[in-house]
């Protein structure tokens, strides 16, 4: 993931990824996101509801693609790299 990351995120400024964590505790949450090198911003389970993620029926390890206005575009992970490879 940190590859196309990487490759397909980082460079196209109309794309953000976030890592929505199951995590209760910010310390736990952000100790695995550090272990695992996500440079993105992390999103801990409590806070699911007032960013809106909770709508999307997420589990651990899901990729979503979801536009500036909250519709989901994808929701895996080849049509979220997909859809993304053609914002460029």
């Amino acid at each position: 993931m940190l590859e196309k990351y990487k490759t397909e995120i980082l460079p196209n400024p109309r794309v953000e990824l976030i890592h929505a964590s199951y995590d209760d505790e910010e310390a736990d949450a952000l100790k695995w996101a550090r272990q695992a090198r996500f440079p993105w911003p992390t999103v801990l389970y409590r806070d699911w509801e007032a960013v809106g993620l909770e709508k999307y029926g997420a589990f651990a390890g899901d990729i979503y693609l979801v536009d500036s206005a909250g519709q989901l575009i994808a929701k895996n992970e080849k049509e979220a790299f997909a859809k993304i490879s053609s914002l460029k």
